[in-house]
């Protein structure tokens, strides 16, 4: 090549390089731009108002997901709401079921077991007005509404994660509903239309095909799915997507929780629904825009996670932040056609940008990580914990019972997982109070049984074991029922050491629903026999 060749080479590259824009970056929540708007956007919530329990909830969601502390006025002015409207009993509780749904997930987000008592009503609450098919609704109607369900089936799914049991049955029904409900275009409607026959052989068209309620429908499938033990199916891969797209799955698929419950009928509402949604997909809607971006992003938040994998640069956000920009209000608010709703399409607007349902996923995936001996988390600082009988513990041997309770009442605590592991240290710094508190530290431990999360019910079942409570019985009883095997197992040891029982026991480690109920009958009757006014709890 000649000293001039060379030159007009170079030439050429240099040209060439300066014509080509340089790669964009990705958008995401933490890019400058999206931050931007947000920041607009909060200023404006941070002044806004709305005086549903639903919008209150949504609003302090919003600034939970943005990192917000608990005592942040719209955080603390949305959990003042929800502990009024819990104070009635759950039967009596009438709060709509959107405002119940969002209540439960917003007191998920804050702190799960500090608000165990309201969550728990609400539950109890939600679960009494389900519909005999499956679906919520309004009470006046019949039918099931999707749009109100899938708050539901979103607060069953947040619960959880956090360890509040509920109902297999409840779940079971709702997800049937799910697969009945479906169009055969695989689209699902606002007040939904059931098949004929078994599930899904004969599915009728729905009253509309709107993106929301389809967004909606399918967003819920894939919740029950996970509910139901279906979640970690790993769908074959597509060999047309791009190569960008790579699993990130680990781990074995779980063990299904239902036979009432087709897995067949559910990757075929999925197919389906997943054809219908990019055949349709757009991001303007004629209606409620706002409430459908965070169900879209709902959606493909699960979706990414059901089929183990991670899309850097969706084109989906792209789009919904650039609709976002384009229609942000001068005030930092944004306006649907529905007056009086500007403060929570805004929430919805930053739930949508913050990738909220994504946080929450990769959240409860992230809890219980880093097992070591005892089979539990292992804290970030290791200079907390020590060893002792083989298991981790805390080095704070210095805590009382109350600053036990307190931490294992926290699992965000940095001590939580080694005070949940160290039972015994529970057991003798209970033993050791006086007797008036030791009364109030028992109950805390019941409190615990019902309503925190896994690892802090499995604690107090095995501390309540240790400290030979007969009292206890009818909590160690209802233990029974819970979701995490692992709490069965040891209600069960518990109430042998209380009851002195040296026949074996039928449970295994393996989960059994016939030996769970012939254990539940059997610990009834010998409870009944020393206590006959126990009442056992549903």
């Amino acid at each position: 090549m000649t000293a001039c060749k060379q030159v007009w080479l170079g030439c050429f590259v240099v040209l060439a390089a300066a014509m080509c824009p340089p790669a964009a970056s990705a958008i995401a929540p933490d890019s400058p731009e999206v931050r931007k708007i947000l920041d607009k956007a909060f200023e404006y919530l941070a002044t806004a108002n709305d005086g549903r329990l639903g919008g209150k909830c949504l609003i302090g969601l919003a600034f939970l997901k943005d990192g917000k502390p608990e005592d942040h006025p719209k955080v603390d002015a949305a959990i003042k709401a929800c502990q009024a409207a819990a104070k009635p009993a759950a039967a009596e509780i009438k709060t709509d079921i959107y405002s119940t749904g969002i209540a439960i997930i917003f007191l998920c987000s804050v702190n799960s077991s500090k608000y165990s008592a309201e969550i728990i009503k609400f539950r109890d609450s939600l679960e009494a007005r389900q519909k005999s098919h499956g679906g919520w609704g309004y009470p006046e109607k019949e039918t099931g509404d999707t749009s109100m369900t899938q708050y539901g089936v979103l607060a069953y799914w947040e619960m959880s994660k956090v360890g509040f049991p509920t109902s297999l049955e409840s779940t079971e029904r709702v997800a049937n509903w799910l697969l009945r409900t479906q169009a055969p275009e695989g689209n699902w409607g606002y007040q939904g239309k059931e098949a004929e026959g078994r599930a899904r052989l004969e599915l009728v068209k729905q009253d509309s095909a709107r993106l929301g309620m389809s967004a909606a429908g399918l967003g819920a499938t894939y919740m029950v799915a996970d509910l139901l033990g279906f979640g970690d199916a790993v769908a074959v891969h597509d060999a047309s997507l791009p190569l960008a797209l790579k699993p990130i799955r680990k781990g074995q698929p779980k063990t299904a929780r239902t036979k009432k419950v087709e897995l067949r009928h559910v990757r075929n509402a999925q197919d389906q629904g997943r054809e219908w949604m990019t055949e349709n997909f757009a991001i303007e809607t004629p209606s409620w825009n706002y409430y459908y971006l965070y169900a879209l992003e709902r959606y493909q938040s699960f979706l990414e996670a059901a089929e183990g994998r991670s899309v850097k640069d969706p084109r989906w956000y792209n789009e919904g932040y650039a609709f976002l920009k384009r229609n942000q209000d001068p005030t930092g608010s944004w306006k649907a056609e529905t007056a009086g709703m500007e403060a929570v399409d805004t929430a919805f607007a930053c739930l949508f940008l913050l990738r909220s349902t994504k946080k929450a996923i990769d959240k409860s995936k992230s809890y219980g990580e880093g097992a070591l001996l005892a089979g539990r988390g292992l804290p970030d600082d290791t200079q907390l914990v020590r060893i002792r009988g083989g298991q981790i513990v805390s080095r704070k041997a210095d805590l009382t019972a109350k600053q036990l309770l307190d931490v294992l009442s926290a699992p965000d605590h940095i001590l939580f997982t080694a005070v949940a592991i160290d039972v015994e240290f529970i057991r003798d710094q209970v033993a050791a109070a006086p007797e008036a508190e030791r009364a109030q530290y028992v109950t805390r431990l019941r409190k615990l049984v019902a309503g925190g999360v896994a690892d802090a019910r499995l604690a107090a079942v095995e501390s309540l074991g240790m400290l030979r409570d007969v009292r206890s019985g009818e909590a160690l009883i209802a233990a029974l029922d819970d979701p995490d095997w692992r709490v069965v197992v040891a209600a069960d040891t518990a109430l042998q050491t209380i009851g002195r029982s040296l026949s074996p026991s039928g449970l295994t480690d393996e989960p059994d629903d016939k030996a769970r109920t012939a254990a539940k009958q059997r610990w009834k009757q010998w409870y009944v026999a020393i206590r006959p006014d126990a009442q056992f709890p549903n």
